[in-house]
């Protein structure tokens, strides 16, 4: 039985839904379902443990070399006949070891670890495609990722100037750092919120442009000498698009 089979199993067992078990243990359920299917045989130590405190198992449930086993295997029947046969001070020194072995075991899977999933903020109200209205009185909410995620913080489309590779209503996921030319960026321009693939000239003079060149018309050049107010709070994480050429 491999690990996916004994994760339904056990999930089964205690009357779980693949969706219960996705919210109780964090880990999403897209993630669940390879592990089940066996697509993924090898899941990461975090996603096991938070796997394994959900469905109130041990790490040694779905080992497959231990999983099930009920009996002691011959060489641990054969170690303990040799500890019944040590004195006292062999016995002490035995259980020294095997309390330090414990220790370094436990060390390393806590450095190897990944949480299950981790909190990043939702900025704004929505980031538009096109303009949007920040409500700076609730600026942003907690986003739940997955503890691997390298993501920094998550805005929210609005509008379909970013179509296809952006929909609206969707969450994006960004990086807290400043975009390259053809990376598209969060941004608060004028104290409007906006989402835009990003390009910097010599002069400095900043082109934002729509994704879906059907809506070019939201389309906005800052000129170096304009006065107006850009911030950016990074990059989003998407495939790469080249510029536009119908400029």
């Amino acid at each position: 039985m491999n690990i996916g089979e004994r994760i339904n199993r056990y999930r089964a067992q205690a009357g779980m839904t693949v969706e219960e078990l996705a919210r109780r243990s964090g880990v999403p359920r897209g993630t669940l379902n390879k592990i089940i299917a066996g697509e993924t045989k090898s899941p990461t130590m975090g996603v096991m443990s938070a796997v394994a405190r959900a469905l109130d198992r041990s790490l040694d449930d779905f080992d497959e070399g231990s999983a099930g086993r009920q009996e002691p295997s011959e060489e641990a029947r054969a170690l303990a006949r040799d500890y019944d046969g040590l004195d006292g001070h062999g016995r002490r020194v035995v259980r020294a070891v095997v309390g330090e072995e414990k220790r370094r075991m436990a060390a390393s899977a806590g450095a190897e670890s990944v949480p299950a999933s981790k909190i990043i903020p939702l900025i704004g109200n929505s980031f538009a495609a096109g303009r949007g209205d920040p409500d700076f009185g609730n600026p942003w909410e907690d986003y739940p990722v997955p503890g691997d995620s390298r993501a920094d913080f998550a805005i929210r489309i609005n509008g379909d100037s970013m179509e296809p590779y952006l929909h609206d209503g969707t969450v994006a996921l960004g990086q807290k750092r400043a975009p390259r030319d053809g990376e598209v960026a969060a941004l608060l321009l004028d104290g409007e919120f906006l989402c835009k693939q990003v390009c910097q000239d010599m002069a400095g003079n900043l082109y934002l442009f729509a994704l879906n060149r059907k809506r070019k018309d939201a389309d906005v050049t800052i000129w170096h000498d304009s006065g107006r107010s850009v911030s950016c709070f990074g990059t989003i994480m998407m495939q790469t698009v080249p510029l536009p050429t119908d400029v």
